[in-house]
């Protein structure tokens, strides 16, 4: 689908960083016996808020790039103090599960709650309450609707989203929520992260090399280019932000800032401009 996007630009493209922190290790082993005195993994976590997110923050200030900041809840309570940079930068904070866990409840009431939950965080924390959601677990048809509609969420850009640039349906009825695609090709984590224990992915294929890394990521903002799309990147700072890769983001920082038919904008903006500007059926 054809869409106007700002200056003339043909593609919305949205720079996202999953600050997943500790909370996806925590959560791999927080069942495995003795699972506690695993370090490498949450070490590679807590690395992403401590270090990588401020060096990432640097680079996005250099090439004016405003990102959307994918953090759960836990995490914005353990770190106030880059979140509270993230936003004085400009950058959007938005829902990314209480934390990390893919359980938000049985029912429409419990996921109702888990979310909440989430949001009074965000206001405690950082006065803020998120507009858009990259949930980690599955939700509810009815939760999804009571979400994009009168729970006030303008956007749903979960991992794996397929493409088409429209308003989110829920079971065939039309929300005034954007789906914005993050498609696997733009995930950091899939091609990048290899941890001995626990496992990652199981029999995960081996990582890839940065050229090719970086090569796939411009060869999806081209093809987002030619079909006139929205497309969010799912970047993780524990992955990004070492300094090999810090160096490729660069890159890719200043490839995007130098290409006019690109649009680097926020999953808030990004939703707003096409609601405003979106033809109805």
């Amino acid at each position: 689908m054809s869409f106007s996007w700002p200056d003339g630009a043909k593609v919305a493209f949205n720079m996202a960083f999953d600050l997943d922190g500790r909370s996806i290790w925590y959560n791999k082993i927080r069942h495995m016996k003795g699972g506690d005195k695993f370090l490498k993994g949450p070490s590679v976590g807590t690395y992403g808020p401590n270090a990588a997110a401020y060096r990432i923050l640097d680079i996005l200030k250099e090439y004016d790039i405003k990102a959307t900041w994918f953090v759960p809840a836990t995490i914005v309570e353990e770190n106030p103090k880059v979140i509270e940079l993230i936003l004085k930068e400009g950058h959007e904070l938005s829902h990314h599960g209480y934390d990390h866990t893919s359980d938000y409840g049985k029912t429409k009431d419990e996921q109702l709650a888990y979310l909440e939950k989430a949001q009074q965080v965000f206001e405690k924390v950082a006065g803020v309450r998120a507009v858009g959601s990259r949930h980690t677990g599955g939700l509810l048809p009815e939760t999804l609707l009571w979400m994009y509609t009168e729970g006030g969420y303008i956007y749903h850009s979960p991992g794996c989203n397929p493409e088409p640039l429209e308003f989110f349906t829920v079971n065939g009825v039309k929300t005034r929520a954007v789906n914005i695609a993050q498609p696997d090709e733009l995930d950091d984590y899939v091609m990048s992260v290899m941890n001995s224990w626990p496992q990652v992915m199981v029999d995960m294929d081996p990582i890839a090399c940065y050229d090719n890394i970086y090569r796939k990521f411009i060869r999806e903002v081209e093809g987002a280019v030619r079909f006139g799309q929205s497309i969010s990147a799912a970047f993780h700072p524990q992955v990004c932000g070492h300094p090999g890769r810090a160096q490729m983001l660069e890159d890719f920082c200043r490839y995007l800032a130098d290409n006019r038919d690109v649009w680097c904008a926020t999953c808030k903006d990004i939703a707003e401009y096409y609601i405003a500007n979106a033809k109805e059926d």
